[in-house]
């Protein structure tokens, strides 16, 4: 069973496994606050998460924050620490996809954009939330999860700049559990492979596919991921079971890693 009452709070709550996380985390008595883009951003080319879209109900705290920036992401650490009186766990699914040419054909600015999505979001929430997540009482049960991807540990044709963003994610969450292990702060990354998500449907135009079902034959098992499975693994990560766990990635991918 999860810990019961903890305060966590999630970037990247709108709308994916962000969402599913918020609603299931809450659901298992944790306070939660879900954090998300507040305003329209055009820069990958296809629809964000909008907080207030959400749909969480009453009982999820929902803050806006766009975590490129480190003055927003400092902004919403002191808002949610505010408003739940402290956070205990920190999770990360925020992330951006961008690709469909080669890595050779691929600007600089589309490396820069998948970067800043993706490395540069986490950078700046582990920056903001650390120093709360430190003050937290509860010292057993300070985490920290985020969520990478399978393409953290492969390479995948046409999606270079968003694999090097992904790999790049995982040296630093690596490191960081090395550097925070002798506080015992638990740190570890979900790697899910094609879920069925937002991000998935523009995966599928990218490459040119009708539906996200064209993935399925590309998992050994040959089925999507659910962001409900997904939600499942941070929920155990963060929980009293998972207090010995840190440096791991957690793979629900069906069987793409295997490949």
């Amino acid at each position: 069973m999860p810990a019961e009452g903890k305060k966590v709070a999630i970037v990247g709550a709108a709308r994916g496994i962000g969402r599913e996380a918020a609603l299931r985390l809450a659901g298992s008595g944790h306070q939660v606050v879900a954090i998300d883009l507040g305003d329209p951003c055009p820069d990958l080319g296809y629809e964000l998460g909008n907080i207030g879209q959400a749909g969480l109900g009453e009982s999820i705290v929902r803050i806006a924050g766009d975590f490129r920036d480190p003055d927003q992401a400092f902004r919403a650490a002191q808002d949610a620490q505010s408003r739940l009186s402290g956070v205990d766990q920190l999770v990360v699914t925020a992330g951006g996809i961008v690709g469909g040419k080669p890595l050779s054909e691929t600007p600089a600015h589309e490396l820069r954009l998948a970067l800043d999505f993706n490395l540069v979001v986490l950078h700046n929430a582990v920056r903001a939330f650390l120093p709360v997540i430190r003050r937290s009482p509860d010292s057993g049960s300070r985490r920290l999860v985020a969520v990478v991807s399978v393409a953290g540990s492969k390479g995948l044709w046409g999606l270079g700049a968003y694999s090097a963003a992904k790999h790049a994610m995982v040296g630093y969450l690596r490191t960081l559990a090395l550097e925070l292990a002798e506080e015992r702060i638990g740190v570890n990354w979900v790697s899910p492979g094609s879920t069925r998500t937002a991000m998935l449907d523009r995966t599928a135009a990218l490459y040119g596919l009708p539906s996200v079902e064209e993935f399925e034959r590309r998992q050994p098992m040959g089925r999507l991921i659910e962001p409900g499975e997904v939600a499942a693994a941070i929920e155990f990560l963060l929980s009293e079971q998972a207090a010995g766990i840190t440096g791991v990635d957690m793979r629900v991918d069906a069987g793409m890693g295997l490949q």
